[in-house]
Parts: C-alpha cells; sequence; structure tokens
C-alpha cells in the first residue's frame, strides 16, 4: 500500500494557477476516514482498510488528471474567444447559466480568473464525464505493477463508482447507484481471498469526503461573493478550512470554524446541512452500524472577532414566487405544459430502448422495445377536467419520485448512477448511445401551469430489466407535501401523469390535441393524441406528420408558430440518430427532438419569420441538437445559420431519385420568397446534380444559367398579370441586369436585335452564374416580402439597411459589399471610408472621385471624430491607416480648439459635437457676433483675441455690442445649432425674408443690415416686403430659397390651392422681387386653363423656359376629353413652349397612349426612363424595330437616348465570372 501512495505522488501534478485548490484536502480526507472506523462493529478487512486509506489519494490523483485533460479551456479567461475548440465552448455553454456572476467577473480583473476556476470545477464535476471506468483504468494501468497485491480490490469499474458516490451527497444512497456495487464480495487480494462490503465502503467514504470540506465543494453563496464589495478572499477561505475542526461528541460532532466572511459564514451552515442529510440517508440504509454520529451540526461556525459586524441575507417567498412563476401573472403561454408533458415521456422511452438494447446485445436480457406516448383528455367520475400523458418508458421508483421529478432543477441526465450507466452503453461497440432532451429540469414545475392538482401512477424498469413496485403519488402545487404509496410489488414499466386541469384558468374549449397537433411535427415513438370521441389525432414513429392541404389555406396568423407541412415528402436523414430532413410540397419548420422551435437570433436559411424554412421541415436530434435553448424551449440560442445551411445541403440529395418530370419550379419560388438563403442551397445544390428548374415550360434554374426565376418574365418575352410569384416583377428591369440574362440563356431572337445595333454582344465574355439571392437583392431585399414583387427599387439600400440584409441573405457585410459590386452596383465612397455608406440610385449610376485624394479639413476630421466616438489621435491614425491625407496641423488645431472656447464653432456638448473654426476660411461674422454676446465683450477685443490665433477675423459693419437679432440675421437655416452664414454670401429674397421672420423685424431693415455687412443682397427689393411673402416665393417648402435669376420649376409656380386670379396675382408678385417669369395671362381664362396649368406643377423637373415635351398633353386630354393639340394651343398661349402642337402624323392617340406606358392614373412615368427592357419588348409586341420605337417616342417629347450607347454602356456592367 506504501508503494501505491508513493506512486500516486509521483504522478500528481498539483495546479499552481488554480486559486480553489487545497493540497491539504486528502488528509483531511484521510482524517475523517480514521475518525469513523475507530468504532468497534465495522471488523473492516485488511483489503476493505487499504480501500479507505487509499481512496483519498486515488481521488486527488485522479482529478487532478482529468482537469489537466481539459486545461486547454483556460478557465482564468470569462471573455468568449474566437475559434474556441469543442471543450471551451461546452465551457463556455456551462457558464451562461450563470450569466450574472460572469458578467460581474468580466469587470474586475482580480476576480474574473477565481470565478473563472470555480466554474471550472462546478463544470468538470456536474458536466463532464468525471469518473468512467475508461478514464480510472488508465490510471490504475499508469500505477503499475504496485497495485498488482491488491488485486480485485482496485476493480475499474467499482472504483469508478466509489469515486463518482464521493460528490453525490445524499444520492449516494440511491438504490441504482448503490445497486453497481456489490453488497458483500470475496476478491482476490494480498495472496488470497478476502472480504470488501463494496455499498458499505462507499457510504463510509462519502462521509468522510464531505466531512473534509474542500473549498471548491462549498455552495454557490460563496463564488456569488467574489465579484462584489467586499468579496471572500479564497486564501483567506482555505486558511480557514485548515483551522476548522470537528467537535462535541462522538453522538454529535459540531463544526467549528472561525470565518473571515460572511458568505462563508452561511456556505458552512449550508454545507453542513446538507451533509447531516447525508447522514441521516445512510443510517437510513442500515448498512452501517449505529455507531455512526446521529447528527452532525454547524453551531461552531461563526464570525471571526473584529473581522465584520454584523450583515442580512435577501430572502424571497419561495411559496409566492413558485406562485407568480407558474401562474398567471408570469407565464401567458400554459400550451409550455404539454411540452414538457411531452418531453418527459421522450426521455423516459429513449431510456428505456437504451437500456433494453443494452441488455439485449450483452445478453442480459434479450428484449425488443417499441416506444408509446398516449394523450387524454377528458373528464373523470367526478367531474374533473384533465390532461393525461401515458408512456412506457423506464418509469420512476422512490428515489427518483423523491428526487428529479420534486426537485425543480435536476435532471436525470446529471445523476451519477445515469452516467455511469452510460459509460456502460457507450463502451459497446458500436456503443449504445441516449442523448436526453432535458435541459433545465422544470418541466413538472412547468405543469402547475395548467393543473392545480398531478397525480403520478409509475413503475421503474430497473438497469436489469426488471419492473418494480408500482408507485402512485398526488401533489397538488410546488413546495406541496406528497406521499407515495405502494399499489403493486410488480407492475408494467412506464408512467402516467394526470394533470387535473384549472378552473377558471384553461378554457372550456382549450385542446390539448390541438397544441400537439401544433408543435409535435414528429414523433420518435408512436404518438397518440385523443380528446374523448371528438378527435384522435395519430404521430407514426419518425414521420414527419403532414396537414391537409385544404385546411392550410383557412390557417391564421395565429397558427404561425405551428407545424405546417403538406403535399409531398422526400425524407433524408443524417444517420440514425443525426438530423432529419423532410423536404415537403407545401409548408416547412424547424424542430428541435420533434418540437416546433424559432431561432432567437434569425441568420441565413432561418433569417425570416417564424423559422424561415419554406419547403423543408428540419429535426435537429441526437449529436445534431443545438446546446443552448431557451426556458421554454421555444427558440435556439445557438447560431444554426452555417451549419444548417451544411446539412440541408447535404440533404438536397434527397432530390435525385425523384423522376425527370418532378414539378420543382413553383416549390422552389416559394422557398425563395420565404428564405433567399434557402433558395440559394437548394438552387446551387440542384443545378449541380443536374437538374432543371422550370415554369410553364421555361427552365430558369440550370447548370448553364444558374437559379432566377425572374428569367421566365424576362427571357420568354411573358408579362405579369395582376397579382404574381417570383417569376414575374412589375416594372423593367435594369439595362445590364436585362442583357446579362439574355446572354445567359443565349436567346438569339431577342440577342439578334440588339446586335444589329451593336454588334459588340457578340464579344464572347465569361458570365456570373445566377444565385437565387441575386434576385432577392436586385428587387430590392424585400425583408418584409410583399405580396407583389417589382424591378422599380432595384438594388438600392441605405446603410442602416444593410446589416438585415446582409443577415437574411447568411452574407457577411464584407460578403454582401462584394456580391452588389459583382451585380453592378459599387458603393459611393471608396473602401475603407469609416463613413456610413450609401447606396445611389441605378439613374444617378456614375463613378465617384475618391474622396481621400485630398487632405482631411478640420471640419471633416470633426465630423470624423463625432461618428467614431473615439480620441482624435485614433480617428486620424485609423484614417490614415486607410489612405486618407491627415495633416499633423489639422490635428493640432483640434485640439487647441478643445481647449479654447473661442476657437469652435460648437462645443463638444452641442448636438452636432465639437467643431472648431476653419483657419482656412474668414471667420464669420456670425461666430464673432455671438462670442461677443456669450464673453460679454465688444466685437472688436473678439476680433482682436481671434487674429492673435492667425484667424482673419473682420468685424466691420457689426456694432460694438450686438443683441440677439444679430444672431438671428447670421445664421443660415435650419438645425438645431447655428450654422453661421459665411462672409460675403448671396442672399436670396426668400434668405431676407426668412430672416426678417426670425428677427422680427422689418423685411426692408434687415436687407439694409446684411448690405451693410458686405453680403450679396438681392436687388430690386420692395420697401413694403412681408415676411408672410416668402410662402410665395419658390423653394420656401423645399430647401434654401431660389436666386432671382434661377428658373422657377412650375411645382413653385403653380399651387393645387390657388385659382387662376391667384396664380396671376402670384407671378407679379414674384416679378416685384426680381424672379423673371416667361409666363404671359391672357385678359380671360379658357374652360380649361386653370387645370391645365395646376397639373403643370406635377412635373417636377419642368421649369419656366424648358420645353413642355408634348406626352405632357396625353392624359390632359383624355380627362378633359379633348384633343391633345387643344392642350398644346393652351399652353402656347401662356407662351409655355411645347415640344410640338399636335401628335406626330399616323400616330393615334391610342397608340402615343400605349407607348408612353401611360397608366390607368393618367400618370406618364417618365422618370422611370425607356430601359432596354421596355424598348425591346414594345418592338416585339408592334413587329417594329427598337430604332422605330425610340423615333416615337422622342417625337413625343420623351429623352431617349442612342439604343448602341445604352447597350454599350450596359455590357461594361455586366455581372461576369
Amino acid at each position: 500500500m506504501t508503494a501505491v501512495v508513493t506512486r500516486l505522488a509521483a504522478l500528481r501534478r498539483e495546479p499552481t494557477a488554480d486559486p480553489w485548490h487545497d493540497p491539504e484536502a486528502p488528509l483531511r480526507f484521510l482524517e475523517h476516514v480514521e475518525r469513523l472506523t475507530e468504532p468497534e462493529g465495522l471488523g473492516l478487512s485488511p483489503a476493505e482498510g487499504a480501500l479507505l486509506v487509499l481512496l483519498p489519494f486515488l481521488h486527488r490523483v485522479h482529478y487532478l488528471r482529468r482537469a489537466a485533460a481539459v486545461a486547454g479551456v483556460e478557465p482564468w479567461s470569462l471573455a468568449v474567444p474566437a475559434g474556441a475548440g469543442p471543450a471551451r465552448r461546452r465551457f463556455e455553454v456551462f457558464a451562461e447559466g450563470h450569466e450574472a456572476l460572469v458578467r460581474r467577473a468580466r469587470r474586475d480583473a482580480e476576480a474574473e480568473p477565481v470565478v473563472g476556476w470555480w466554474l471550472f470545477h462546478r463544470w468538470l464535476t456536474r458536466d463532464q464525464e468525471f469518473a468512467e471506468p475508461e478514464s480510472v483504468g488508465e490510471l490504475l494501468a499508469e500505477l503499475g505493477e504496485c497495485v498488482a497485491p491488491l488485486g480485485g480490490t482496485l476493480d475499474a469499474g467499482r472504483l469508478a463508482a466509489l469515486l463518482h458516490g464521493l460528490r453525490r451527497g445524499p444520492d449516494v444512497c440511491h438504490p441504482e447507484h448503490l445497486h453497481q456495487l456489490p453488497d458483500d464480495e470475496r476478491v482476490r487480494s494480498g495472496g488470497g481471498a478476502q472480504r470488501v462490503r463494496f455499498r458499505r465502503l462507499a457510504l463510509l467514504a462519502t462521509l468522510a469526503h464531505g466531512m473534509a470540506v474542500e473549498p471548491a465543494g462549498l455552495p454557490d453563496i460563496v463564488a456569488e461573493h467574489v465579484a462584489v464589495p467586499y468579496p471572500v478572499d479564497v486564501a483567506g477561505l482555505r486558511r480557514v478550512l485548515a483551522g476548522a475542526t470537528w467537535g462535541g461528541t462522538t453522538e454529535l460532532p459540531v463544526l467549528r470554524a472561525e470565518c473571515h466572511h460572511e458568505a462563508v459564514v452561511e456556505a458552512l451552515r449550508a454545507y453542513t446541512a446538507r451533509l447531516d442529510e447525508l447522514l441521516h440517508a445512510i443510517r437510513a440504509t442500515g448498512l452501517l452500524p449505529p455507531s455512526l454520529p446521529a447528527r452532525l451540526s454547524s453551531s461552531g461556525v461563526l464570525p471571526g472577532r473584529g473581522v465584520f459586524e454584523g450583515y442580512a441575507r435577501f430572502r424571497s417567498d419561495d411559496r409566492r414566487f413558485l406562485s407568480l412563476a407558474v401562474g398567471v401573472e408570469l407565464y401567458k403561454d400554459r400550451d409550455l405544459a404539454v411540452r414538457e408533458l411531452y418531453q418527459n415521456a421522450l426521455d423516459a422511452c429513449r431510456y428505456r430502448r437504451a437500456r433494453s438494447e443494452y441488455l439485449d446485445r450483452t445478453g442480459a436480457l434479450p428484449t425488443a422495445y417499441e416506444g408509446r406516448i398516449r394523450f387524454t383528455q377528458g373528464e373523470d367520475e367526478d367531474g374533473r377536467r384533465y390532461v393525461e400523458c401515458e408512456d412506457n418508458g423506464v418509469g420512476m421508483g422512490e428515489a427518483e419520485l423523491r428526487g428529479v421529478f420534486s426537485h425543480a432543477g435536476a435532471r436525470f441526465a446529471e445523476q451519477a448512477e445515469f452516467r455511469l450507466e452510460r459509460a456502460r452503453w457507450e463502451a459497446l461497440d458500436p456503443p449504445v448511445r441516449l442523448y436526453p432532451n432535458s435541459r433545465f429540469g422544470i418541466g413538472v414545475l412547468s405543469y402547475f401551469m395548467l393543473a392545480e392538482e398531478i397525480r403520478v401512477t409509475t413503475c421503474r424498469m430497473s438497469a436489469e430489466g426488471v419492473p418494480g413496485p408500482v408507485l402512485r403519488a398526488s401533489v397538488c402545487g410546488p413546495e406541496h407535501l406528497f406521499r407515495i404509496v405502494r399499489e403493486a410489488d410488480k407492475g408494467t414499466p412506464g408512467t402516467k401523469v394526470r394533470l387535473y386541469l384549472r378552473e377558471g384558468v384553461v378554457a372550456e374549449e382549450w385542446s390539448c390535441v390541438k397544441v400537439l397537433e401544433g408543435v409535435l411535427g414528429i414523433a420518435e415513438f408512436g404518438t397518440v393524441a385523443e380528446e374523448g370521441r371528438r378527435r384522435r389525432v395519430e404521430w407514426e414513429a419518425g414521420r414527419v406528420r403532414s396537414a391537409d392541404r385544404a385546411a392550410r389555406r383557412y390557417e391564421s396568423e395565429d397558427d404561425a408558430s405551428r407545424i405546417h407541412s403538406a403535399g409531398w415528402t422526400l425524407p433524408w436523414s443524417a444517420g440514425a440518430e443525426g438530423a432529419q430532413v423532410v423536404w415537403c410540397q407545401e409548408g416547412g419548420a424547424l424542430l428541435v427532438d420533434g418540437l416546433v422551435v424559432a431561432p432567437a437570433r434569425p441568420s441565413g436559411v432561418l433569417a425570416q419569420d417564424g423559422s424561415g424554412l419554406q419547403g423543408v421541415v428540419v429535426n435537429l436530434r441526437g449529436p445534431d441538437a443545438p446546446e443552448r435553448l431557451s426556458v421554454d424551449r421555444q427558440h435556439v440560442l445557438d447560431e444554426l445559420g452555417s451549419s444548417l445551411a451544411e446539412l440541408l445541403t447535404r440533404a438536397v440529395t434527397a432530390f435525385a431519385g425523384t423522376p425527370p418530370g418532378f414539378r420543382l419550379g413553383s416549390w422552389f419560388c416559394d422557398v425563395l420568397q420565404a428564405s433567399p438563403a434557402l433558395a440559394d442551397v437548394v438552387g446551387d445544390a440542384l443545378v449541380s446534380m443536374g437538374r432543371e428548374l422550370s415554369s410553364g415550360g421555361f427552365v430558369f434554374g440550370s447548370a448553364a444559367t444558374g437559379t432566377f426565376p425572374l428569367d421566365v418574365s424576362l427571357v420568354s418575352g411573358r408579362r405579369p398579370g395582376g397579382h404574381h410569384d417570383m417569376t414575374r416583377a412589375t416594372g423593367y428591369a435594369p439595362d445590364h441586369i436585362y442583357l446579362w440574362r439574355l446572354l445567359a440563356h443565349g436567346r438569339e431572337e431577342l440577342l439578334g436585335p440588339l446586335a444589329e445595333l451593336c454588334p459588340d454582344i457578340r464579344t464572347e465574355r465569361p458570365l456570373r452564374r445566377a444565385r437565387a439571392t441575386d434576385q432577392w437583392l436586385l428587387l430590392g431585399a424585400d425583408v418584409d416580402r410583399r405580396a407583389v414583387i417589382s424591378w422599380s427599387r432595384g438594388a438600392v439600400f441605405r446603410d442602416e439597411e444593410l446589416g438585415s440584409i446582409a443577415r437574411v441573405a447568411g452574407l457577411s457585410r464584407d460578403a454582401l459589399d462584394s456580391r452588389l459590386r459583382a451585380l453592378g452596383y459599387p458603393w459611393d465612397r471608396a473602401p475603407g471610408d469609416p463613413l456610413p455608406r450609401q447606396r445611389r440610385p441605378e439613374r444617378e449610376f456614375k463613378p465617384r472621385p475618391d474622396p481621400r485624394a485630398r487632405p482631411v479639413s478640420v471640419g471633416a476630421l470633426a465630423e470624423f471624430v463625432r461618428r467614431r466616438r473615439l480620441p482624435v489621435d485614433a480617428v486620424a491614425a485609423e484614417l490614415r491607416g486607410t489612405g486618407w491625407d491627415v495633416p499633423a496641423k489639422v490635428v493640432e488645431w483640434y485640439r487647441k480648439a478643445g481647449s479654447e472656447p473661442l476657437l469652435r464653432l460648437y462645443s463638444p456638448e452641442s448636438s452636432v459635437g465639437m467643431v472648431p473654426l476653419d483657419p482656412e476660411h474668414k471667420v464669420p461674422p456670425g461666430h464673432i457676433a455671438a462670442m461677443s454676446l456669450a464673453l460679454d465683450l465688444p466685437t472688436s477685443e473678439i476680433c482682436r483675441r481671434l487674429t492673435a490665433f492667425g484667424l482673419d477675423a473682420d468685424g466691420s459693419g457689426l456694432p460694438e455690442r450686438p443683441d440677439k437679432s444679430w444672431l438671428k440675421l447670421l445664421q443660415l437655416r435650419g438645425g438645431k445649432e447655428p450654422h453661421w452664414l459665411p462672409w460675403g454670401a448671396s442672399l436670396s429674397p426668400g434668405d431676407v425674408l426668412f430672416r426678417a421672420f426670425s428677427a422680427s423685424l422689418r423685411p426692408i431693415e434687415v436687407w439694409r443690415r446684411l448690405r451693410s455687412l458686405g453680403f450679396a443682397v438681392p436687388s430690386p427689393f420692395p420697401d413694403d416686403a412681408d415676411p408672410d411673402d416668402r410662402f410665395l416665393l419658390p423653394g420656401h417648402s423645399t430647401g434654401p430659397a431660389k436666386p432671382p435669376a434661377d428658373p422657377i420649376a412650375y411645382r413653385d409656380l403653380f399651387s393645387h390651392q390657388s385659382s387662376w386670379e391667384q396664380k396671376r396675382e402670384r407671378v407679379a408678385k414674384l416679378r416685384s422681387y426680381g424672379f423673371v417669369v416667361p409666363v404671359e395671362f391672357p385678359a380671360e381664362p379658357g374652360p380649361f386653363d386653370d387645370h391645365i396649368l395646376t397639373e403643370l406643377r406635377d412635373e417636377r423637373r419642368l421649369r419656366t423656359g424648358d420645353v413642355v415635351p408634348f406626352h405632357f398633353a396625353l392624359p390632359l386630354a383624355r380627362d378633359l376629353n379633348i384633343s391633345p393639340a387643344e392642350v398644346a394651343a393652351v399652353l402656347v398661349r401662356y407662351r409655355i413652349p411645347v415640344s410640338r402642337t399636335s401628335l406626330p402624323d399616323g400616330m393615334t392617340f391610342r397608340d402615343a397612349a400605349e407607348l408612353a406606358r401611360m397608366h390607368s392614373t393618367g400618370r406618364v412615368r417618365e422618370e422611370e426612363g425607356f430601359p432596354l427592357h421596355y424598348l425591346q419588348e414594345t418592338a416585339l409586341r408592334q413587329h417594329r424595330t427598337i430604332p422605330d420605337v425610340v423615333a416615337d417616342l422622342r417625337a413625343l417629347g420623351f429623352t431617349v437616348p442612342d439604343p448602341a450607347d445604352t447597350i454599350r454602356a450596359a455590357l461594361a456592367r455586366v455581372p461576369s465570372a
């Protein structure tokens, strides 16, 4: 035995950085083994004594080896690193269960490693396979020949069970745990057979280990008080435990310790109470003699003298809190209880299946198992409404009813006996595996969301396959006591849980069948739900349950979270235990263990509403189940986008066996409409398999063309009518996109006419293969999935939209940028520009100069600093790193302005942030006046001080002591902060009138003041000008006032609300302010004059002096029931020039209206232009050439560029490979 201890000491590798490590703990463990074996009556054999002496050292070395094996998780850091390995990821998932503690620790550099190591110890003992026989066997093998004399005393399997038991507390007495160890067995040891009572030793060792009190084994309250004011000192804690003793009598040992922190006092008292429970459970087994202590006390745990004066503990009323947690106030969705019933039944069936398979394969009990779950809703003989769930799973014994069933938060998968049993299963080849779906251990608690009483009838199947007694229990609420009654000594394994529904809470029409039908997509075991004779639904094991296609038409928005699937199905699975994928004609859902879930952070294929899945049901189970779910299990917290896309890519092979005529076109369009990223996955995989996608006989998806459903209308020439699907869009495609799709399909009847205009179209060029998300982006990334899709917006996005667009497309921001560039839509700022970016409309497409080509000004630097919210030096370094020229003098001036208010246009507290004066420009007079008022100094003194800083400051024209009215005169219009007029600025009549209104002065007085300061004021300017005249001037409501020399937009000249006479008076008023208005009013108006002039204002681009295109007359002619020539004659009478006075020869009004795309509203949409798509379509429909169509459009006054030039420009932007 000495040789074994010596060898163990050599194998020991004590950690140096772990603050919770206590090297003296094994010695205390051994000390208490000796204490508990002192009484007479134990009669230990030499082998038993050797095992008890070695166990503390075996436990310590084994624990250190297991910790070292996963030390790569680096527990001293609680940050979430990129690219973490599997072990680290599991540790992070465990740490998320202590979110508040981790958050506090992250804010305290000293506390972070202490909390991290504590979490590591918890994770190692609770969530890792701590003492499976393999790891124990490896330790014994490394000990070598020195353990040979002990023989069967150190059997790996039994030793693993003993080590497991040390941390079980009262659960060490669980029958399934104790029955893993022989009660009394003779083993070969020391050259002969010796008696070893393993169960007795397990209980004795567990009690001795508990009395040794290790720091990391104390309750959570210790770690919870590390990252707080007045924290626990862990080094001091180790000293407290080293000095702690068990005094008192043999019958009543008392823990004595002087504590340095109130949390340590509470922890040791709670720890002793649990240890006392262990002692009580051990005595109840009758395996140890009565000489054991009767009780354990913590009355000697006291605060140290002078350490702290007093403390209190925040407490909650547990009964009230639990009532709230399961009552009306907190939980609104009581249907969750039905989920929990199913999930618990599923776990029970999985458990029995795994146990049965193990027994069958090892020959211990050949048996076949077929799981069954049944839900029943009805009334009992007393008229009480109930829901009942019955399964033929593993069942529960008395220990389970007292343990995991009645303890909220306890999970059977965390119990040591299950882990040891699972280790035996997985030792087979191939292994027997069980993946529990239980995550939080709150299922039974949630039953009270529906129930006022729970009745449980159950029978446990033992690890040997033997049915146990039939037990019954009734529970009337959280925190209630319940009696366990034995109804029979032997029964059939399984569990029946009956929930008596709460009156006044659960509606009469509520149906568990409907609930289960909505959330259970794929049942792992045969499942039935029935509600008396009214309704019965069945789920065949392993198959998705499809809804009736006709019934789906009547589903409401309230059914959005329900499972939907209809029509044909194509199943695929990632192995017998892995994820299931079922492609379906209609509907779709994301499932975990067969139940509907939704992503908490949707992205990629899951980016749209709900699960975002259309055309496929995905059931994540077994090894493919997500690690993190919300407490109600309705949301997946893991990021699933990329892994799910990879899974679905593999699952598309299910289509390989479908016949060539299998119609996929409309189905693919539904997928695209619901999830563009999923359509990418499906489309790419299908075409790579050689499958074609078509609609109405036209192929829009192939290996050559890619997938682009709009090809059906673009290339086939068919136009949409009314509402339409993803193969049709209103409006006309951008020129380069139209050519891209024509070239991809090579349709000669469409390319030929274009090649006659521009032979360059025949040049061979590598084309980008289209993907489904290309179409989605080009249509404006319709995140909201509008019913009608249109080309009208195109790939034009605001910067704030880009994040959600990238998420839905399953792309990073950089990948989205690259994709849009590939489609012909580059950014309007250069790469590396840290300012927000924005797309430009198609009609404004043209190269923009690189803003980095010129040095950054002081104003631009201030804007960068405001947006980046970083110090000026950091912003300057960032800009220089991306190619910007930031002069050192500009940075220095910015710093100087930060400390000198006189040099700042705006202070750091303003809405625009700190903005310095620009030393390259003359100081605005408004700033001089503002500083004079703010500092109570004459303007001459302000100018002197500004000049001393090297600025050009001139106060000529300003009074020495200006009042606030001068500030109103000298600031620009609009904005929360004053923007000053620069020296010498030109002012329009509207500018003068606005300042008069703001300063409450006569306009002529304002005009004179501004003229005296050197501003360019308008002339003539009427002496009787009124501030309200500004409403008559052009641009008063649309932006800066217009100077008189500029042409006036007709929308500013003619108002909808004004009469003909008011229009004439307005023209006269404008002329008095110097505006040139070429319109001449006749003495009397004609019957249609006022209507025609008013409509002219809607031609937004037209200004006085412009030639009005003749097509303006077309909708007016129809509305007024006169000819276009009569409309033109009215305009000519007002001296408004018109492009022509009548229709071209040979052209009817109907021809002109159709050619002008005149809508039913009478509007001619000239601003949309006449793209190639329109020109080609019109020419084919009218059996004419494109040049003929262009000539007619120009004759109507439309501006249409040369089609050959349009084609050449579009070819330069065609997406290429």
